[in-house]
């Protein structure tokens, strides 16, 4: 996909000729680059950015809207609901404070290894999610995490543009910041990051294009 359309699949941009068609609607923000769709019927705002070859999603929904799919969700879909599985956790500092060679690090499904990403240590990738994110919170974690794994700086403006979404769809302005979980381990005391179940109820995701 080489913009972000404004428009549903079959080009209409609000629920068609009805009375009350308003109620779903897309609107363009920027160009080829963020969509908000407003889902008044349901309470639901829904903001869709593209950034670098990736989609950003965030939400704004009703608690009566999330609950009823939360009590039926039997399938563990949830990220991080119980915590992260053991091969999707990373201990920041272990982490090799020197770069390695591409080559073996770990690549997300949907990269491409051929596209020359940056080598990040842990202390280069905080101070370039720093220019960003200045509060070590788990949008500055989740931005650390992925460039470490991908070394693709367009994840520092997808983290930061997640929390801008925040700003803006969260009713709460002092919880804004989402603090990450540490647990010590008994080998060793390791810290490891973890990913919350509010940020995937924020619907903080990238998918890859």
């Amino acid at each position: 996909m080489d913009e972000l359309p404004a428009a549903f699949a079959d080009g209409s941009k609000n629920g068609g000729d009805k009375h009350g068609a308003n109620s779903l609607k897309i609107t363009e923000k920027v160009s080829g680059q963020h969509i908000e769709i407003q889902a008044k019927y349901i309470g639901t705002t829904i903001v869709v950015r593209q950034v670098g070859r990736y989609l950003t999603f965030a939400a704004r929904m009703p608690e009566e809207v999330v609950k009823p799919v939360e009590d039926g969700d039997n399938q563990g879909l949830y990220l991080c609901l119980r915590g992260c599985p053991l091969n999707q956790q990373l201990d920041f500092y272990a982490f090799p404070s020197t770069p390695k060679a591409t080559e073996n690090r770990p690549h997300r499904k949907g990269s491409n290894p051929s596209s020359s990403p940056e080598v990040f240590t842990y202390e280069s990738a905080t101070a370039k999610c720093k220019e960003k994110l200045p509060v070590e919170d788990l949008y500055f974690q989740s931005c650390v995490f992925d460039l470490l794994t991908t070394g693709d700086v367009n994840f520092t403006l997808a983290a930061y543009y997640a929390f801008e979404d925040v700003k803006m769809l969260h009713s709460n302005k002092d919880k804004l910041h989402l603090f990450e979980r540490t647990r010590d381990l008994e080998s060793g005391g390791m810290a490891t990051s973890e990913l919350s179940m509010a940020l995937f109820l924020l619907l903080l995701a990238s998918l890859f294009l």
